[in-house]
């Protein structure tokens, strides 16, 4: 039986934002790690108003090749909106750089998933600190040609004069997450994330996806990166761009059948196909 420890430690969190509220279920950092130290860590980073939870389905499959597991929450998320309001790039960046800087110390073998914009996060951690193998899942991650909404200038300046917009939001039933007493924190997350649009987090997002677009080029260790085909908040574009890089060890699968949230995702045979894709890569 997979024991799930509710922690990482604390300082990962040296150095960046302290979030005011507590984090929901969802929101919980976790870990999980055999009484026999393994040789081999898995860090595993979320995405932009994301949360650890969503990450619960690849860590149990990794743990189960004998792998430490460690998911951070980043700062600012799984919490409340204010909280989100006052975090910033630097310390997304930074508790993965922390987290990477205390595995490699401790481990042999550290390796790093990526979700959505926890790609362009763990992109810009590993070329500070280093990993050696990388998996970027539906990565948020800029791309020559890369446009947007708005010019950034445009965006950073509302920010000043509107710290958020409403956004139509609903909740959707068809994705079954796998996190302790699952799903009762959606409509708390929808109402206090996804019905708005930061528009000062909307900028760090866009200039973090545009630092790691420039700092995939001095990564050399293995990249797995993996599209969905019914992805329609980044799409195929960013997993291709990763892929296409002459450096060796570098490899793209697309899996037509899933949506962005490939980790759980309503078609359960992609799911399975995205958890066995990262498997196959880290084993």
């Amino acid at each position: 039986m997979v024991t799930i420890r509710y922690s990482v430690p604390v300082s990962w969190y040296e150095g960046v934002y302290h979030d005011r509220k507590s984090p929901c279920t969802a929101g919980r950092s976790f870990s999980m790690t055999h009484e026999e130290k393994s040789s081999v860590a898995v860090l595993l980073v979320h995405g932009y108003a994301g949360y650890p939870g969503e990450l619960v389905r690849p860590s149990r499959d990794l743990y189960a090749l004998g792998y430490d597991i460690f998911v951070p929450r980043l700062p600012g998320a799984g919490t409340c909106g204010d909280d989100f309001s006052h975090s910033r790039r630097d310390d997304w960046v930074g508790v993965a750089v922390n987290a990477l800087s205390d595995l490699n110390e401790r481990y042999s073998h550290v390796y790093l998933l990526g979700h959505s914009m926890g790609a362009s996060v763990a992109l810009v951690a590993a070329s500070r600190v280093g990993a050696e193998r990388i998996v970027l899942a539906s990565p948020a991650v800029g791309y020559p040609g890369m446009k947007s909404p708005k010019p950034l200038w445009q965006i950073y300046l509302f920010s000043l004069f509107r710290k958020r917009i409403p956004t139509p939001w609903h909740h959707q039933s068809e994705y079954v997450m796998y996190y302790e007493n699952a799903p009762e924190d959606d409509d708390y997350l929808g109402g206090e994330y996804w019905s708005w649009v930061y528009m000062r987090e909307l900028y760090e997002l866009y200039k973090l996806m545009e630092e790691a677009e420039k700092v995939q080029k001095s990564i050399s260790v293995p990249i797995l990166a993996i599209s969905a085909g019914k992805d329609q908040i980044t799409g195929e574009k960013p997993a291709q761009f990763i892929a296409s890089s002459a450096k060796s060890g570098r490899k793209h699968i697309h899996i037509p059948e899933c949506t962005h949230f490939l980790f759980y995702d309503p078609d359960k045979s992609g799911e399975e196909k995205a958890v066995n894709a990262v498997i196959d890569f880290l084993s």
